[in-house]
């Protein structure tokens, strides 16, 4: 059997997360297990009740920093999409969505605004046919190539309007990319509707140039590339602001992943979760109004 592709195990991360005992940390996707396929592994049994916690304590023992470094990203990201669509966003797109399930838990959040979920053909396909079971949503699936296609044509092909202020959400991509696909993406971005905003994690440049210098990357980019997955793109550490800007876009955090950390795993008794990943951070960025 093959490994499990990096898309699912994310979502395994963030089944595991929503199942933490803590409830102040606990990871906000509920419907993540209902993603994952019934397959001869260890993994499947966070879909059965009784024998979940079984497998969120190998997560936890296994791959602590991306456990919280998945659920980080996610209560970030979902953050930000909240803010965004309470202060006037009328579209979502998703890019390089993978397995995820915004459009369907936070569908009373999101009203009428139509969520378009951007992916390669083949991921696409598996994703429509494991959303089933999932609470309905207005979700038009787009497909293209990141590196080498037409995002603006392809979204244009399934009603996106550039007119409109959107939300992108672009989770866990970036590192995946080519430099050319990270470049045409953000351009892509700050040709839309002024008021229009990205959120984006990546890594730093200086692990995929050497990544025996944090062990722990080191294992992730191993792992990722076993699954015919490589991490190809990255941004030197403390210039994320300086490139964004380079597109002309306005940055409205640039947070590490330290701060992440601070602002979503601590308990209250002032104690921190963790390991988690460092080698990185989140970016979100805004198109000018003017």
């Amino acid at each position: 059997m093959p490994p499990a592709s990096t898309a699912e195990t994310a979502t395994l991360l963030r089944a595991a997360g929503s199942l933490l005992p803590q409830r102040e940390v606990r990871g906000p996707d509920t419907l993540a297990a209902h993603m994952l396929p019934w397959r001869l592994s260890v993994r499947t049994l966070v879909k059965v009740p009784g024998l979940r916690a079984l497998v969120v304590n190998a997560v936890r023992r296994r791959k602590p920093g991306a456990l919280w470094f998945e659920l980080v990203r996610t209560r970030y990201m979902d953050d930000i999409l909240l803010r965004e669509v309470r202060g006037g966003a009328e579209q979502v797109a998703i890019l390089g969505a993978g397995f995820d399930s915004r459009a369907h838990r936070m569908r009373a959040d999101l009203q009428d605004i139509v969520v378009y979920e951007v992916d390669r053909p083949a991921l696409s396909q598996r994703k429509q046919a494991r959303v089933g079971s999932l609470p309905a949503a207005d979700v038009r699936y787009v497909t293209t190539d990141f590196n080498d296609g037409d995002l603006h044509q392809a979204l244009s092909d399934h009603g996106f309007d550039p007119t409109r202020r959107t939300v992108v959400i672009w989770s866990g991509v970036v590192p995946y990319l080519q430099q050319r696909g990270v470049e045409a993406t953000l351009r892509w971005l700050a040709a839309q509707a002024p008021g229009s905003s990205i959120v984006f994690d990546y890594c730093w440049q200086e692990v995929l140039d050497d990544p025996g210098q944090i062990p722990e990357a080191e294992e992730a980019m191993r792992d990722v590339a076993s699954r015919g997955e490589p991490w190809q793109s990255g941004i030197p550490r403390g210039t994320a602001a300086t490139y964004v800007r380079s597109f002309g876009l306005t940055v409205v955090e640039d947070l590490d992943l330290a701060g992440g950390q601070a602002r979503y795993l601590t308990l209250p008794t002032g104690a921190t979760q963790g390991p988690i990943w460092t080698f990185g951070g989140f970016v979100h960025a805004r198109v000018p109004s003017s």
